[in-house]
């Protein structure tokens, strides 16, 4: 009886949670977008203040990094690391948008970033699921938890037999 209502716990948990795959993904891909669309804004406003200069935007990182001023130097690193994030964040956004569902799970893996995901989950409000890509996953998930849960079964199994010795 116990079992019975473990594996239905299972299953549901196991359903909802995945079912929500979906909805995360699009909270996801939407901040990701955010993300992208303020870098290229913050790189467009370096490029022209390196063109008011008369400069490219290296030549113009170059000369801030090479100042001397810590302030300038710190600046320009950043500055740096923000035209390569546009890079990153335009790769990580275009693999996930051109995705099918059924690559969606590994191109998220592959593109994942803590910091997005936390972000994300804080405004994060489960969905109902009705599509036919949500009920794949709510499938998925459920067979993944209630196949987790037989394991955990057979090896509670078999820790009791060692303890009583048969």
């Amino acid at each position: 009886m116990i079992g019975r209502i473990l594996n239905g716990l299972a299953a549901i948990l196991g359903a909802a949670g995945f079912a929500q795959f979906p909805a995360f993904f699009q909270q996801y891909l939407q901040r990701l977008g955010g993300m992208l669309d303020q870098a290229r804004l913050d790189v467009a406003r370096l490029l022209k203040d390196a063109q008011s200069q008369g400069q490219t935007l290296e030549s113009y990182l170059a000369e801030l990094r090479a100042s001397g001023s810590n302030a300038a130097t710190g600046t320009a690193e950043r500055e740096l690391a923000r035209v390569d994030a546009v890079s990153d964040l335009e790769a990580a956004y275009n693999t996930l948008t051109l995705a099918n569902p059924l690559e969606r799970p590994t191109a998220f893996l592959a593109h994942f970033d803590a910091s997005i995901a936390e972000e994300t989950m804080k405004a994060f409000e489960p969905a109902v699921p009705v599509t036919s890509e949500a009920i794949v996953y709510a499938a998925v998930g459920m067979l993944i938890a209630l196949l987790l849960l037989a394991g955990g079964e057979t090896g509670c199994r078999g820790a009791v037999k060692k303890i009583k010795g048969y």
